[in-house]
């Protein structure tokens, strides 16, 4: 798969115009590994919670704390991961996060007691937080710049199609039971994941490239090197970053989401399942999700490049704002009419932000230290997907229904688009002004 150039004593790498430029490869690869990890580590461990719940006899403020700790050991390690990407690129980072993962499963799987839960989380956030996840989204942003809210839709896609996973772990769940599942899930998680980390590739100027496929043009006393196409002049460092009010508050809209998409992640199908939902009915109603979130990803992703990026995030959190009420009041004979609500607002909400938070550093900041600065907001960010997740454990315990925690997720998630509109209008690095954003 690596493209094919060849090398002139006159300058860079010269394209032979392959048929596919290699960017929209590590695209796939991005689809295929979001798959994945969405649909094993988020949507698949919360199938279990009822089972572990009966297995063990735990409270659900305990689990969630679980799931907790995963969250927030995730973005303890942000920075960290974010660098190691930056520092040792994509393809090493992702094939070591993988595995770790991996392991992670193993644990989950093979467990007996409350401890050996937590080291399951543990070692599975480990994984992530270190490259795993960061090290499949960061070279879209140096392979792709005008395209790159398209090709961070169809990665995105990946993870929506996750949602899709939960039909076929309760499949396994039902005929195995939760222990053989999560090791089957392990095992082909381990099978795929590591063959499409090998596909991954820092940035497209060392095979003759620039961003979007278009070719190193050569070299004159008018045209600057290929280092000067990657560092470009308005690519921002991470100190200069961290002293604009814009990135601040990005980084406090994507707590907000934090608090209330890991509340949604976590505890979706338990809510489903609480009021009388069977379990494969509950899994039916996530999967139908994630063909929304399949339809609205790469629908968001082209129209938010020619809308703008950063209004359409604004209206995804309104969207995911109106859901949120929706959800809260579903019971098994409004179902229909609820969750078509639910899939209207927060899913398509949810698709569209799915897209462009992705994107949204890229465009403020550039992509040279894209995965540094990522990896910050992870960081912070995990106040929110700590405590939105257990916040909402303990309510349920105290109240005996999801109803009033969900209803509290509205305003939240609701006022992101606020922080957003006062972050302003991003300026998208080594483009002209006329590219939207």
């Amino acid at each position: 798969m690596k493209p094919q150039y060849q090398t002139t004593s006159s300058g860079p790498p010269a394209r032979r115009n392959p048929r596919v430029f290699y960017g929209w490869y590590i695209v796939a690869a991005s689809t295929i590994h979001g798959f994945l990890s969405f649909g094993i580590f988020q949507i698949g461990l919360s199938v279990f919670i009822k089972d572990i719940r009966d297995t063990f006899g735990w409270s659900l403020t305990a689990i969630s704390f679980g799931f907790s700790i995963k969250q927030f050991e995730t973005g303890i390690l942000g920075p960290a991961g974010g660098y190691l990407v930056d520092r040792f690129g994509p393809r090493i980072t992702g094939i070591f996060g993988t595995v770790i993962m991996t392991i992670g499963l193993l644990i989950f799987a093979n467990m007996h007691s409350i401890q050996e839960f937590f080291i399951s989380s543990m070692v599975i956030a480990l994984g992530q937080g270190i490259g795993a996840g960061m090290a499949f989204t960061a070279p879209i942003m140096f392979w792709f710049r005008r395209k790159r809210g398209l090709a961070s839709s169809i990665a995105a896609m990946g993870r929506g199609w996750g949602y899709a996973l939960a039909l076929p772990i309760t499949f396994l769940l039902v005929h195995f039971g939760w222990r053989e599942s999560a090791s089957i899930a392990a095992i082909t998680y381990a099978v795929i994941g590591i063959p499409c980390a090998l596909v991954l590739r820092r940035q497209p100027e060392p095979y003759g490239y620039l961003p979007d496929g278009m070719p190193i043009p050569p070299p004159s006393s008018h045209q600057p090197d290929t280092h000067q196409h990657h560092e470009n002049d308005s690519d921002f460092t991470v100190g200069q970053a961290l002293h604009t009010r814009s990135f601040w508050l990005l980084l406090f809209a994507n707590l907000l989401f934090s608090f209330t998409g890991q509340s949604n992640h976590v505890h979706l199908i338990t809510h489903l399942r609480t009021p009388g939902f069977a379990p494969q009915s509950a899994a039916l109603v996530v999967t139908i999700y994630g063909i929304v979130q399949v339809l609205a990803r790469p629908i968001a992703g082209i129209v938010g490049d020619r809308m703008g990026r950063h209004r359409l995030y604004m209206i995804s959190n309104i969207l995911m704002g109106v859901g949120w009420v929706a959800i809260a009041f579903v019971t098994p004979s409004n179902w229909m009419w609820i969750i078509s609500l639910y899939y209207l607002t927060y899913g398509l909400g949810q698709g569209a932000h799915a897209v462009i938070q992705q994107t949204i550093v890229a465009d403020f900041f550039g992509p040279r230290r894209y995965a540094t600065l990522r990896g910050i907001v992870n960081l912070i960010s995990v106040l929110g997907g700590v405590l939105g997740p257990l916040s909402t454990g303990v309510m349920f315990d105290a109240f005996g229904s999801y109803r009033t925690p969900f209803m509290l997720m509205a305003p939240i998630a609701a006022t992101g688009a606020l922080s957003i509109l006062l972050a302003g209008k991003p300026k998208l690095a080594g483009v002209p002004a006329t590219a939207k954003v």
